[in-house]
């Protein structure tokens, strides 16, 4: 599932916590959220149409009538690999080959031609399987090769000790070309964040307009629409396969990538060794009639969570505070300064109840952000805008990962051709703004609409028909998933008969993306037939109210640095969390503390690839500062308790800092370690002195 505005993310994305290394955009990489259109339109529920206007839009756009067309034959049809240069920002340590695969438009019939971005990433196991992992990127529309610079250290880098991996840019989406981007609904959005517009229907007509000239502008130029649905897609992916000359693959798919990963095997069995479908959407499934339930019952879910804490129960009922807050800003707007964290671009919006709605949605997508509610609440509560301002800070840095009109040409052909306005059932109405609260554009009533004006074709009967198969397949699922339920993946299970389903208690959206997750991915792909080990998934409760800087006790810790290779030896705090690589830590899984330590030696791509995620995560441009006695101070510890070898180098952002050394291990050696410490001004002093120096005096390297 995606939402235009956020998408992918979802490859990209998962998840991990959003600030890992890496994982800036974990969470546009590996899921999708629902939603869409400008802000204030993003959960508008307003109707600018009767039901019975509703009910003839969704009949003319495939509705309710069954459907009995059936599935076309693809053609024959030779792909060939044309190599070439990879994209600026690319992950090089990893040394890909990058290039282009041209394939059908219309895989029944041969016409028109669509080119597919294709970067292949080379084992680095010394005997590596002959079978290698393609990613299936989330959305649909969600960019996968763009974000891999921020994504490859989870995304790849683990799996690539087994097999080669290949990523690529689905048809309409990313480097692909034709690329369906709309930036009419980018202007439209602009406008009801600037004003802001809190009337629902002049609102949704904005939107409408937009979305119907992006239309207009992708069918005046020759695209047809219809071409960009998963039955093509399936085919596109086969053909890269055999375009890279691989006898078998193994499938990994997230949220949309599951489905594409589901009609592939549908499609071209013979071609897949097993399959990995993280948050899993069957075909079988009626996302716009169920979409409303359930993300209200992860809304419920994770209410409840708050209340079993005593710290986070105590400061009262999260859905009635969030609640009155939406209802005060839909009537009273207050304006919010927000970044874009990859251009660095500043700029202001209106915080309106329906753009609180849009913060809270979204943040159900994560533990690392649902964990935070309580934390903008009582923001907004002191008549502060800061922690609003991180959350729509990452919405606005999403919104150039997904490409919008690949998501409505799918969902206008193969959601909304199955759908009936009469099946949609109104969710429970926990914040009160019953116009407010329909959820999204592209779930609800409101996916009627949008099809209305966003035609795209009629998808065949098969497309919406249960997969049955005995492909090994390993199915995951998170309990708080807002937009891909468990329930789903039970479903889905029910056609798979040699399949395993692993459901994660305290995960939402794209459980693959954490160091639990990938680990039990690897033990399925190296062994398919048998359940993998999933223990890891019962610890790391979702945590609400964090701890303050306080006395840590530090344990000695091993080991390798991928794909490096290094052997890392020292120090770190025991109850920190580890991130998605061994030598990251943080102290909570929450999107708005950024307390983390690095610990990382490899080459100077490693460095590099630090700081443009320190760059990019926090906006923070590091200084060199020196280690003599006119230096700032390291904590409370004189310098020559760390030793001379050390380049210091600091920065400060907005109520970030900074603190990085960086050696080389042995002189003309090319290997560099890195420690790292990003912490908040307030506990910097007493973190350094805790956590940093113990650090920088312990670490060995091989």
């Amino acid at each position: 599932m995606g939402r235009p505005q956020c998408a992918a993310s979802d490859g990209a994305a998962l998840t991990a916590r959003a600030a890992s290394v890496g994982m800036l955009l974990a969470f546009v990489l590996l899921v999708g959220c629902v939603g869409g259109g400008p802000a204030g339109r993003a959960t508008s529920g307003s109707s600018a149409r009767s039901t019975a206007d509703a009910a003839a839009v969704g009949n003319s756009a495939g509705g309710s009538s069954p459907a009995s067309d059936e599935a076309p034959e693809p053609i024959e049809f030779t792909p060939t690999f044309d190599e070439g240069s990879c994209p600026p920002d690319f992950p090089g340590q990893l040394a890909p080959r990058c290039g282009t695969v041209d394939v059908p438009s219309d895989w029944s019939t041969g016409e028109g031609t669509v080119t597919l971005a294709v970067a292949v990433f080379p084992s680095t196991a010394a005997d590596p399987a002959p079978d290698p992992v393609v990613y299936l990127e989330g959305g649909p529309g969600g960019h996968a090769l763009e974000t891999l610079v921020y994504s490859a250290d989870t995304l790849v880098v683990p799996l690539l000790e087994r097999s080669d991996v290949v990523v690529f840019d689905q048809r309409g989406a990313g480097l692909s070309e034709p690329r369906l981007a709309c930036p009419e609904v980018t202007e439209a959005t602009r406008e009801v964040e600037d004003i802001p517009i809190t009337d629902n229907a002049e609102a949704e007509r904005r939107y409408l307009d937009a979305l119907g000239a992006c239309h207009d502008r992708l069918v005046s130029s020759g695209t047809d629409l219809a071409d960009f649905n998963s039955f093509n897609n399936a085919h596109d992916t086969d053909a890269i396969r055999r375009a890279l000359g691989y006898e078998q693959w193994n499938l990994f798919g997230i949220s949309y990538g599951t489905k594409l990963g589901l009609e592939s095997m549908r499609q071209h069995p013979g071609g897949i060794r097993a399959a990995v479908l993280d948050s899993v959407y069957p075909p079988e499934v009626d996302s716009v009639a169920e979409n409303p339930l359930t993300f209200i019952a992860s809304y419920e879910r994770v209410a409840g969570a708050c209340e079993a804490e005593p710290a986070c129960a105590a400061q009262g009922d999260l859905i009635d505070r969030l609640a009155g807050l939406a209802v005060d800003l839909q009537a009273d707007p207050v304006k919010v300064e927000i970044s874009d964290y990859v251009s660095g671009d500043r700029d202001d919006m209106y915080l309106t109840g329906d753009a609180l709605v849009g913060i809270v949605t979204q943040a159900l997508y994560s533990p690392s952000w649902f964990t935070d509610l309580p934390e903008l609440a009582s923001d907004l509560e002191a008549g502060r805008t800061g922690v609003a301002g991180q959350f729509l800070s990452q919405q606005r840095t999403l919104e150039r990962y997904v490409s919008e009109g690949m998501f409505y040409a799918f969902s206008c052909h193969e959601e909304i051709r199955f759908s009936d306005p009469a099946a949609v059932v109104d969710p429970p109405d926990p914040f009160g703004l019953r116009e407010t609260f329909d959820l999204a554009s592209n779930t609800g009533s409101n996916a009627f609409e949008s099809c209305a004006v966003f035609d795209s074709g009629r998808a065949v009967a098969e497309a919406d028909e249960q997969v049955v198969s005995d492909i090994p397949a390993l199915l995951l699922a998170g309990v708080f998933d807002p937009v891909t339920p468990v329930s789903w993946a039970e479903r889905a299970a029910e056609g798979l008969s040699r399949s395993h389903l692993v459901v994660a208690p305290h995960a939402s959206h794209g459980v693959s993306g954490s160091e639990c997750g990938m680990s039990v991915v690897v033990a399925f792909l190296d062994d398919p037939t048998v359940a993998p080990d999933a223990a890891c998934f019962d610890g790391d409760e979702p945590r609400f109210i964090g701890p303050a800087a306080e006395e840590l006790e530090l344990v000695e810790v091993t080991y390798v640095v991928e794909p490096w290779g290094t052997r890392v030896t020292t120090v770190r705090p025991e109850s920190w969390v580890v991130g998605s690589l061994a030598g990251d830590q943080y102290r909570q899984d929450s999107f708005l503390d950024p307390t983390q330590l690095f610990q990382l030696a490899g080459d100077s791509s490693l460095g590099f690839s630090l700081e443009v995620f320190i760059e990019q995560q926090w906006g923070i441009a590091l200084t060199d500062a020196g280690l003599g006695v006119d230096a700032p101070p390291v904590g409370g510890f004189p310098i020559d308790q760390i030793g001379s070898r050390w380049t210091r180098r600091i920065g400060a952002g907005d109520d970030v800092v900074v603190e990085w050394f960086e050696s080389e291990v042995e002189e003309n050696s090319g290997t560099m370690v890195y420690v790292i410490l990003v912490s908040s001004p307030s506990e910097q002093e007493k973190l350094v002195d805790q956590v940093l120096v113990p650090a920088l005096r312990a670490i060995t390297v091989e």
